[in-house]
């Protein structure tokens, strides 16, 4: 995996480099004194004859070298693009992650409660007032059902009263 590099540490390394360059051209435009007495003065035809055959020389070994040159350039700016593409996908990537996170931190906060003490999810919440709500609904349900037992109980305790005076009540009618 490629190593992650910040914004600032690119800049700063840019700014090493531009201040090395400008180091290089101010030293390249300042003419190196030279000492020559002034009492040797070369002949100028030749000194300019063998300026020329070096230019010569140089132009061709140049001339052969510079295809060369122009192919590792090319290469190289191949790869500079590839290597820019895809700091640019993962510099999208990680800006397409941060939307996110964003997003997301946002939506937690849309979705809890904030008591003073602690926070609350409101589906939490909300699932807590239903499970509440079935457990009271469960003992009104249990109550009526023994509020119903004890009233069935109480109507088969009369019953069972009113046959035994019906029992006696019949004695009594068949003893007269």
């Amino acid at each position: 995996m490629a190593q992650s590099v910040t914004n600032e540490a690119l800049w700063v390394k840019l700014l090493e480099i531009d201040k090395k360059l400008d180091k290089h051209s101010a030293e390249q435009k300042t003419p190196v004194p030279t000492q020559e007495p002034a009492e040797n003065k070369p002949d100028f035809a030749t000194v300019k004859g063998d300026i020329i055959t070096k230019i010569k020389d140089e132009i061709a070994i140049l001339g052969r070298s510079s295809d060369s040159h122009f192919e590792a350039n090319t290469q190289n700016i191949e790869v500079i693009i590839g290597n820019v593409q895809k700091i640019w996908n993962i510099v999208s990537r990680i800006r397409k992650q941060q939307g996110e996170a964003v997003e997301s931190r946002e939506k937690e906060k849309e979705s809890r409660f904030n008591f003073y003490f602690f926070k609350v999810r409101k589906t939490s919440f909300a699932i807590a007032m239903l499970a509440l709500l079935a457990f009271i609904l469960t003992l009104f349900c249990m109550k009526q059902q023994n509020d119903y037992a004890l009233l069935m109980e109480e109507h088969y305790r009369q019953n069972v009263k009113v046959r035994e005076m019906k029992v006696e009540m019949d004695d009594l009618e068949k003893r007269k």
